[in-house]
């Protein structure tokens, strides 16, 4: 009789976050679209009148069109900030309300439209430009507007936090752009796993605010040294006289070092050992000193 345990796959968590991280982008990068179908008929309607020569009609439909395509525009910018916002535990509140703008946009221009263009009078067209926010706001809802301060504790501020994970997410990100111009698809994986890893630390420090103090140099070091030499890599990937077989050696190496040093401590961080993260942290500073990172 066959084994079933033999049969089951291992749970991967860094594929699992991957797969999450996509599926959120995938949902957030959709959300919206709508809105930028919906106001075509005015560009047609606008062509019309232009072929017509009704000048009037013509501006306020082509006019309506480019208004409502601008606030699908400020509201995608919205959806987007928002979307960063839920999937933080910790996170300060988009400063500008941009979906409430792209509402605001959304219903004045409902508004003109059925008071110049349809002829409604003024009443009529305020409550339909007041309908139009409103269906906005129970479609889409408004903007966050209150920061989320998660398990803070005493000893470290949500400002603190909130700098040092807005500055390691800036870091992700621009490691992620070099990785998409690296043709190696092994430095790509790799490159991939080393950012999981990344952003595995910092759900953990949202998860205990407390980490910070113990990861911030580590953070430091790991995320500047892999964004210069990703960054650097994937410049010299371009420039064939600059592209040696030295330099791909000394990439590999770096990034056994970054991937095999992260692993391991990653551990450590979380069973608090300081003096074996801030050992290993310095014999990778060296090394990234001595491939000219730092």
């Amino acid at each position: 009789m066959p084994n079933p345990v033999s049969k089951a796959q291992r749970y991967a968590p860094v594929a699992a976050a991957t797969a999450s991280e996509a599926a959120h982008q995938v949902r957030t990068s959709l959300k919206g679209l709508l809105l930028y179908f919906l106001p075509f008929p005015l560009l047609i309607g606008a062509i019309a009148a232009l072929v017509a020569g009704n000048v009037g009609s013509t501006l306020l439909l082509g006019g309506s069109f480019a208004a409502y395509m601008l606030a699908a525009t400020i509201a995608r910018r919205g959806f987007k900030l928002e979307a960063e916002y839920q999937r933080r535990k910790i996170a300060r509140a988009p400063k500008t309300p941009f979906k409430t703008v792209a509402a605001i946009f959304t219903s004045v221009t409902t508004g003109v439209l059925a008071w110049l263009g349809a002829k409604y009078g003024p009443i009529e067209a305020l409550v339909m430009a007041a309908a139009t926010f409103l269906a906005f706001a129970l479609s889409y809802g408004l903007d966050p507007r209150r920061d989320k301060a998660g398990n803070i504790s005493l000893g470290v501020t949500a400002d603190e936090i909130i700098d040092a994970l807005d500055a390691a997410e800036i870091r992700i990100k621009s490691i992620e752009n070099a990785r998409r111009s690296i043709r190696n698809p092994d430095y790509s994986q790799r490159l991939d796993r080393i950012t999981s890893k990344a952003r595995e630390i910092l759900t953990t420090i949202e998860d205990d605010p407390t980490r910070l103090s113990r990861a911030r140099k580590f953070l430091k070091v790991y995320l500047d040294g892999t964004e210069k030499v990703a960054q650097g890599y994937a410049k010299s990937q371009n420039n064939k006289e600059g592209m040696t077989t030295t330099l791909d050696t000394d990439f590999n190496r770096v990034l056994d070092s970054i991937e095999q040093t992260f692993q391991e401590q990653q551990t450590k961080l979380l069973e608090n050992n300081n003096f074996d993260l801030d050992v290993q942290i310095a014999v990778l500073e060296q090394q990234l000193k001595r491939e000219g990172v730092f």
